[in-house]
């Protein structure tokens, strides 16, 4: 080893050269990273969205839903297929396990739902999409106008924003949400058509007919070659009028002598508003592992360039921007980082009590943290909360191994040793248990690796760059460490301070009476445990870290069958409101759509609010207020209020709905929905649960139509006859359309309405049928009558399914979770009807067990490595115990700041293991040293003890202040880091004691009764 640090030595130059190469090389690879919110991801769902105009619910689950369904459970890789189905539109989601190829699944997903495409009924489409980070909008904007109609701003939004921004590098999709799209409708008069012998169907035909464009040959003349085209594609109104229905002689019957034509806006099923203001949204998405904050910036340049062309009168506002918290959250990481190195470095300095020899050890900071940036690049890795993180987590860590390094050499040099002698046989001394120290470390991260969901995805990133940077810091402090220190270290000798040998002579006195005196360390033993029992049981539990983001979504439900008018009247008062909170900045109304589904009913939807980054209440404040609001200004809504990426996390990309969701099997319908309303009742009664929701809407009015047939038969019809002409009057078609410039324009075939119909109007519908030259009242026809029609309905692997969920405020998820489990085994359930809890809390407990598993296979393997390095099964175990132990330091300090036991909490203690392991190894390792030279046991620890305080509180306190910035921090994003960086705070603090007392302690008993050790006299 010696012979390495010696080459090392020797070419200093080169080394440090080629240091400062590799630094510069990671600064300029840092500017080329792609910035996000979260790891980049390919989440193993695919969702099938299935639109079928406004099919009947019955019609869509058994003719559409059912078969889609039944196909992509077969595809290979299945784990789950849910749905959620209403009026002519399905969601069907596909789960696939975490390791399956996604890009694989997705072809074989196509060509299974292509295989069934043929059983489907005419007009079904079907759309298969891959869940992941580029399925959701990272910006919005509003486009509202006093002076220009919706149909102009849909216009402008889809003609002239959309290919504008489409052609930015990096966008994936611009989706525009809202207004009214243009066609031209041909009321016709039923008395007319009467008159004249006609019906729709004559009408429409002759429409498609004259409306056509084609190719009809080619003609060579002087040699110039003609391509012919019979073009009578209609070019306005008037051309439209002037279309033959019929020719009888004298006369021809045009369509402008049965029908008016006029511009109009189609029918629409959305209604979106911005700044009180109906307005047209823009949502821009970017392609996965772009740089989300460099796409935006080109986004907001280009719509600046567009803004300066618009009409006058025409706002284009930004109410939505993810990239805002990416560069936040991340300039705040960026701070942690440089906080915490300059914190370490201070502690470093208080303890070397040199500048030079304090810059030998602190440049690894910088030098590995500019190194991992090219291992990053090249691992295709983007910079974002949790690689960030992970480097913000290391810089603690990352001088450890230049402390042990740089203390060596000193303890050599006061010894009389010249420089470079010192610097080798220090260095080369202690590369071993560097070596072993590093890998306890680095083995923990191993089995992350096989983590699932969102914890994998997190905390896989994090570990990933927290291991790159420390394997990086133990080659800098056994290559570039040694190469400086032999030309900054001072050969002077050191002026030793007060307080050190204060604490080293004080900790030698406790230290000799537990040797003397063992049972107090067993006593400590069974004292932690029963600490860390206690204090585990008392704290809060969690899934995710709660954090502001500074924005907020409002679900609401209005009441069934409300019209979007209807639910607009009564959401109006909320969007009022919404002035009169000052933290508001923006915000957007949805109805007939909503976050993360394309189309629900008219009357659900949402607001999403983005509140102001400089306010004094936090985002869990105002939603309480919105919630208290809304309960007593409109008591017929029912609503839910959350964060846009946690809903994001839970429900769209894990699939979960709620933080509570309790879970209702059966094939009952009407009696699951009558459990799940007494199990919503029974939430309500739950301490800090709010916004509960039954699961289901409850049944939407349906006017039925039904056919009688006798009475068909009796006037020569069929039932496809009468339903198309009930069609007609009632909704009309679109036979052709009219081509204007690049817009493709409906034309809508409709009977003439002189006003809004209802339920009398449509029984006396007079209809006309030309095969039987008269007009017929629907009522003479067909039964009408109004009845309950179902709203919606769920599936889980082919299995009807109602979740009933809510939200917590106020409390943590475990202790509601058990209220919630406590309920449901009081709860008594009717024959056939099953439940389970859900939710985040499912989540969380699948979570929980992975981490433990993680966690047992990590000290597993670290105990392997303490067997290759101290070869005794006695040892390893001492060196475990008082590693394993350093978890009730975790307990307490999240028990005492009253952070929940999350799953980032839980990788804190799972880096405990890595981490504190390596005091103890530094301790015993020299211990061993000592004892083969002198053979006495007390002296060889009291002397390792002595030897290695001084490394074991610098390296513990500087990696305690490393993550002090990210346990204090406030910024944006900073609560995903804060449990890890208190329980890391705790477990190492706690660390310190188990290192220099208990396993040393327990290392003497266990030598001393070793029957492979003779004690000497002189230890009596």
């Amino acid at each position: 080893m010696e012979n390495l640090v010696r080459m090392a030595v020797e070419n200093k130059r080169a080394i440090v050269f080629m240091a400062l190469l590799l630094s510069l090389t990671g600064a300029y690879l840092l500017m080329q990273i792609p910035q996000g919110v979260f790891p980049e991801a390919e989440f193993p769902r695919i969702q099938v969205l299935v639109d079928f105009g406004l099919a009947p619910l019955s019609q869509m689950e058994a003719e559409i839903v059912k078969p889609v369904e039944e196909a992509v459970m077969l595809v290979p890789g299945v784990e789950a297929v849910r749905s959620a189905t209403n009026r002519g539109s399905s969601e069907i989601d596909v789960f696939f396990g975490w390791h399956e190829d996604m890009f694989k699944a997705y072809q074989l997903l196509q060509a299974q739902v292509s295989g069934i495409q043929h059983v489907l009924p005419d007009g079904v489409v079907l759309n298969i999409r891959r869940i992941n980070t580029s399925t959701f909008p990272i910006a919005s904007y509003s486009l509202y106008s006093d002076t220009r109609n919706l149909m102009e701003l849909w216009d402008l939004a889809n003609f002239t924003i959309r290919p504008q921004l489409a052609e930015i590098p990096g966008i994936f999709n611009i989706e525009i949400v809202g207004g009214d799209q243009r066609e031209y409708r041909v009321a016709l008069d039923p008395e007319k058509l009467a008159a004249n012998q006609l019906d729709y169907r004559s009408v429409a035909d002759a429409l498609a007919e004259t409306n056509t464009v084609d190719f009809v040959g080619r003609l060579n003349e002087s040699h110039q070659l003609y391509l012919n085209v019979a073009d009578n594609r209609y070019r306005n109104i008037a051309e439209i009028g002037e279309t033959v229905i019929t020719d009888r002689f004298p006369t021809s019957v045009l369509l402008r002598d049965i029908a008016e034509i006029l511009p109009a806006a189609q029918e629409t099923f959305i209604k979106t508003r911005s700044n009180f203001h109906d307005a047209v949204l823009v949502n821009v998405l970017v392609q996965p592992g772009v740089n989300s904050v460099d796409v935006m910036r080109q986004v907001e340049t280009r719509m600046t360039e567009l803004r300066q062309n618009f009409p006058n009168g025409v706002e284009l506002r930004k109410w939505y921007d993810l990239s805002d918290f990416i560069k936040n959250s991340i300039f705040g990481v960026y701070s942690s980082i440089l906080e915490g190195a300059a914190l370490t470095i201070l502690i470093l300095l208080l303890f070397l009590r040199r500048i030079r020899i304090t810059l030998v050890t602190g440049l690894i900071i910088p030098v590995a943290l500019l190194i991992a940036f090219i291992v990053m690049k090249l691992a295709g890795m983007d910079l974002n909360l949790m690689s960030l993180g992970g480097l913000a987590a290391s810089i603690g860590i990352l001088v450890d191994n230049a402390i042990v390094v740089v203390e060596n050499i000193e303890r050599y040099l006061e010894e009389g040793f010249p420089r470079t002698e010192a610097v080798v046989k220090a260095t080369g001394e202690i590369i071993a248990p560097l070596i072993g120290a590093t890998l306890t470390t680095l083995v923990v991260f191993i089995p992350l690796v096989f983590l699932s969901g969102v914890p994998g995805i997190f905390f896989g990133a994090l570990a990933g760059t927290l291991a790159v940077t420390i394997a990086i810091s133990m080659i800098l402090a056994v290559f570039l460490t040694p190469a400086i220190a032999d030309t900054l270290v001072s050969t002077r000798p050191k002026q030793s301070g007060k307080f050190l040998p204060k604490i080293i002579a004080a900790h030698q006195k406790v230290l000799e009476f537990n040797l003397k005196q063992p049972l107090f360390a067993f006593a400590l033993v069974l004292v932690l445990g029963a600490v860390a029992v206690f204090s585990y049981l008392n704290i809060p539990s969690g899934f995710l870290p709660e954090w502001d983001e500074g924005t907020i979504v409002l679900d609401f439900v209005a009441p069934p069958g409300s019209s979007l008018e209807g639910s607009y009247a009564m959401l109006s008062t909320i969007e009022n409101h919404l002035k009169e909170i000052p933290e508001v900045e923006n915000y957007s109304l949805r109805i007939g759509t909503s976050l993360g589904h394309p189309r629900v009913h008219p009357n659900e939807g949402d607001f999403l609010i983005s509140l102001k980054s400089d306010r004094q209440r936090s985002v869990y404040e105002i939603m309480d207020e919105l919630r208290t609001f809304a309960e007593i200004a409109e008591p017929r809504l029912e609503t839910e209020l959350f964060q846009v990426l946690p809903d994001r996390l839970n429900s769209d990309l894990a699939g979960e709905v709620a933080p509570i969701a309790i879970k209702v099997w059966g094939n009952n319908l009407p009696l699951m929905q009558e459990v799940a309303q007494q199990l919503a009742d029974s939430l309500e009664t739950i301490a800090n649960i709010e916004d509960v929701y039954r699961g289901y809407n409850p049944s939407e009015p349906e006017l039925n139509i039904r056919v009688l047939p006798e009475a068909a038969a009796r006037f020569g019809l069929s039932v496809k006859d009468i339903n198309r002409a009930v069609r007609m009057a009632l909704w009309g078609e679109s036979p052709t359309h009219v081509l204007s410039g690049l817009k493709n324009i409906p034309l809508r075939l409709q009977y003439k309405k002189d006003r809004e119909r209802y339920l009398a109007d449509v029984q006396r519908l007079p209809l006309y049928f030309p095969q039987i030259q008269r007009v017929v009242n629907l009522d003479e026809l067909a039964e009408i009558h109004k009845s309950p029609g179902l709203a919606d309905v769920e599936h889980d692997n082919l299995s009807l399914i109602i979740n009933v969920s809510g939200q917590i405020s106020g409390r943590d998820l475990g202790s509601v979770a058990r209220d919630v489990q406590q309920m449901l085994d009081r709860f008594p359930l009717p024959q056939g009807i099953s439940t389970q809890l859900g939710g985040a809390y499912e989540s969380q407990q699948n979570a929980f067990n992975e981490l433990m598993l993680v966690l047992l296979a990590g000290a597993m393997m670290v105990f392997t490595i303490l067997l290759f390095e101290f070869r005794s099964f006695r040892i390893s175990i001492v060196i475990m115990m008082g590693t394993m132990l350093a978890v009730t330091g975790v307990f307490v300090m999240l028990w005492l700041t009253g952070i929940p036991f999350d799953i980032s909490a839980f990788m804190g203690m799972i880096m405990i293991i890595g981490v504190v392991v390596n005091n103890g190894i530094l301790v015993i390792d020299y211990a061993e040293y000592y004892l083969k030279e002198h053979r006495d046991l007390k002296l060889a620890v009291l002397t390792a003890c002595r030897v290695r305080l001084r490394p074991v509180l610098m390296t513990s306190l500087s990696t305690i202040t490393g993550f002090l910035p990210l346990a204090l921090s406030q910024g944006q994003g900073s609560e995903m880091l804060r449990p890890l960086a208190v329980a890391m705070i705790g477990g190492i603090s706690l660390s310190i004691i188990l290192s220099l007392l208990l396993i040393p302690t327990l290392y003497f008993w266990v030598k001393n009764r070793s029957a492979n050790f003779q004690m000497t006299p002189a230890n009596g």
